[in-house]
């Protein structure tokens, strides 16, 4: 899937951390952050710290790539 936005990052997160029978309570404790920030990224909100998403992605096992645009990621 090809993130462009913070919604779509958020939903991405949201869909993974689902498939992980995870709650956000349980990622949040996982990922040492609250359960609001959890929430604040998954609802898209761009105030988000990119290390603390960058870790929820880590946690969920989610690569994140960044590619030129016009070019495919690898």
């Amino acid at each position: 899937m090809r993130v462009t936005t913070t919604g779509e990052l958020g939903a991405a997160l949201r869909a993974r951390r689902k498939e992980r029978a995870l709650t956000q309570a349980q990622l949040a404790d996982l990922c040492g952050v609250s359960v609001r920030f959890v929430s604040e990224v998954e609802r898209g909100r761009p105030t988000a710290g990119v290390g603390l998403v960058l870790r929820l992605c880590a946690r969920l096992g989610l690569d994140v790539g960044v590619a030129p645009r016009g070019e495919a990621s690898r």
